[in-house]
């Protein structure tokens, strides 16, 4: 499976503030790295050739941290590269989503915006190190739906640490308000190098964890959303289609610092450090690969999602039978109810995306 990407990665590293939890390459915005951290991203992006892609993301870091200038640079380069009726999607904190970036957005393109509300408290979030409020969660997506971008997703994160019941209610009644027809729901992992970490803050018992996650589950179900990969749910037609590039083991370019991609049977990641970054040393790390690794990466992503993958598509990107290569290792997760093989597909059951992690030992 060799394909052109089909998608574009591109990483903003720039935060006005850095968060407790967080682990994702990043530094605190100064003025005089922009220029040259943008002069930088544009020439990586330009080495890959000038294909137009299907998706193109724009995450961080913080995007919408940049002035005004140096964001409409960004979404001016990028918005030619989008194919027509293509996805353009950007990450915005509440706090820094403006009507100007708002506008600046529609007018290059962008049809997708994701919001980092995480939570509707004040406790919490001050806990989390987030600068913003709930009420400028509803003023973002206000002004989205005012220049006429519509498919909003929001973040909710919960088993936040010693969160109660109540906070965890309040903050389901405060997203489901908001009325955005995508939510992305994560529980807090605290990775090495955090603030939290640092702390010795731990995360949540994992009973607790399964608990509300359950709970979200009927929530947004109950409220029309359909749950299509693990950590996320969305409206019928409001499924990201970037991210299902990933979830499918798809191929996709990645550019920016810290990000990854996945060109014909090369896997790579980008350089964590801004000055190398800068000075044009991009790549950090390269992986080729091969047919078992390339087996179970397809296996890891594949089976996140609710709907699974075709048995046909797994015939056709490996030249074998599923059935056939994996038969001693699938039938006891079939036999415990926790995949399912029905329809030409092999996914999860409903108890099995609760123990993703468990099927993928048993099969990998």
């Amino acid at each position: 499976m060799n394909e052109a990407p089909s998608s574009l990665y591109v990483h903003i590293p720039f935060c006005r503030e850095i968060c407790a939890y967080c682990d994702f390459p990043k530094v605190i915005y100064d003025k005089q790295w922009v220029k040259p951290y943008l002069d930088s991203l544009f020439l990586e992006i330009s080495s890959y050739g000038g294909s137009k892609y299907k998706t193109i993301y724009v995450g961080g870091g913080t995007p919408t941290s940049l002035e005004d200038g140096d964001f409409k640079t960004l979404l001016s380069f990028l918005s030619p590269l989008l194919e027509k009726g293509g996805e353009f999607s950007v990450e915005a904190n509440p706090e820094s989503l403006t009507r100007e970036k708002a506008s600046m957005m529609k007018e290059a393109g962008v049809n997708r915006v994701s919001i980092g509300m995480q939570t509707s408290s004040k406790r919490l979030l001050s806990l989390l190190g987030r600068k913003h409020a709930y009420e400028e969660v509803e003023k973002a997506v206000s002004v989205l739906r005012e220049v006429g971008i519509e498919n909003i997703n929001v973040d909710w994160m919960y088993a936040l640490p010693k969160e109660s019941d109540e906070e965890f209610e309040e903050d389901a009644k405060a997203i489901l308000a908001l009325g955005v027809p995508h939510i992305s729901a994560y529980s807090l992992i605290l990775e090495e190098g955090t603030l939290f970490k640092s702390k010795g803050i731990e995360e949540e018992p994992e009973d607790r964890q399964a608990e509300l996650y359950e709970r979200i589950l009927k929530i947004l179900r109950g409220a029309g959303y359909r749950r299509y990969e693990v950590s996320n749910f969305a409206k019928i037609g409001h499924e990201c289609a970037h991210n299902m590039v990933y979830w499918r083991d798809e191929r996709y370019v990645g550019c920016g610092l810290g990000a990854a991609g996945y060109i014909a049977n090369t896997r790579y990641k980008n350089t964590r450090n801004l000055k190398s970054y800068i000075e044009g040393n991009w790549l950090s790390e390269k992986e080729e690969v091969g047919p078992k690794d390339d087996m179970e990466y397809f296996l890891i992503t594949n089976l996140r999602l609710e709907e699974g993958f075709a048995l046909d598509a797994f015939q056709s990107r490996f030249g074998k039978d599923f059935l056939s290569v994996k038969k001693g290792y699938y039938e006891p997760l079939v036999g415990k109810g926790l995949l399912l093989i029905e329809g030409g597909r092999v996914k999860p059951s409903e108890k099995g995306m609760l123990l993703l992690d468990s099927i993928l030992r048993n099969l990998i």
